[in-house]
């Protein structure tokens, strides 16, 4: 098993010398039932290797050093709405579990986001805001941003399937790709810092999901494992993962079509 500084490594790789890929992609799922604990190894490894904080344009381009500060603005501003709604979205999963005891183990994510389950914690939308205000934003510039129309889209479909979803339905985050911004998020957070000249003590957004969607994602694979005792449920697991992913690529749309839109010149 690799160690944590051996995926970096490999992530670090994949960063400098991946060509831009112009949309999602994901494997199918294995054509026969696996052992559980197997069946997640392999999910977890597709995840990591095809998502789009590793290879998205926009995230390949940030690590590059290749955005403008003008395009880390517009970032900082798209990217809130999503923040507050990624709360939204974690508590509908405690409300949907089929057990107390992963009704729990949801709920102790939810805390984290929220910034309830420590008192020295601060919520991760907070965290961002001074992302943002480390890029010479406002707070008012920030939380007052319209979204574009397609992170509305994504808002707004995460919204209704979260009222849809029935008690002991697959959660809509299976949190594998979290342990991707474990891996990823203190390389982006390094990148900020060396190649744009952000403020260290504005990254802590991505330093503190460093350490909390280890957690998360630990949590999501003790879920996955534990509803992967067949061949039904695994196929079912993995579709609802490549769906995820889809979904997260058209998040990482919209943060740059905000990045371009915002570097473009203001008509007078």
């Amino acid at each position: 098993m690799e160690t944590l500084a051996e995926l970096r490594t490999r992530i670090r790789k994949i960063y400098a010398e991946t060509p831009l890929k112009e949309g999602p992609e994901f494997p199918p799922p294995p054509e026969r039932f696996l052992d559980p604990e197997e069946f997640v190894d392999e999910l977890a490894e597709a995840v990591l290797v095809n998502s789009a904080k590793v290879v998205h344009p926009f995230v390949v381009k940030l690590v590059r050093g290749e955005l403008t500060w003008s395009q880390l603005q517009g970032w900082a501003k798209e990217g809130f709405a999503d923040k507050i709604q990624t709360i939204r979205n974690d508590a509908m999963i405690v409300a949907t579990a089929p057990t107390l005891d992963e009704m729990k183990k949801q709920a102790t994510v939810v805390a984290s986001e929220a910034g309830i389950d420590d008192p020295a914690h601060t919520s991760h939308p907070e965290l961002w805001l001074r992302f943002g205000e480390g890029l010479g934003l406002t707070r008012e510039e920030i939380a007052g941003h319209t979204p574009t129309v397609l992170t509305q889209v994504i808002i707004d479909a995460e919204r209704y399937h979260a009222m849809s979803q029935r008690i002991g339905d697959i959660p809509t985050n299976l949190r594998l790709g979290e342990r991707v911004s474990h891996l990823t998020y203190p390389i982006w957070a390094e990148a900020l810092v060396q190649k744009y000249g952000v403020p260290q003590q504005a990254v802590t957004f991505f330093l503190a999901h460093d350490e909390a969607d280890d957690e998360h994602s630990q949590i999501g694979r003790e879920v996955a494992m534990s509803r992967a005792k067949t061949f039904e449920a695994q196929q079912a697991i993995w579709r609802r993962q490549t769906s995820g992913q889809e979904k997260q690529w058209l998040s990482y749309d919209a943060y740059y079509l905000a990045a371009r839109r915002a570097a473009e010149p203001v008509a007078v």
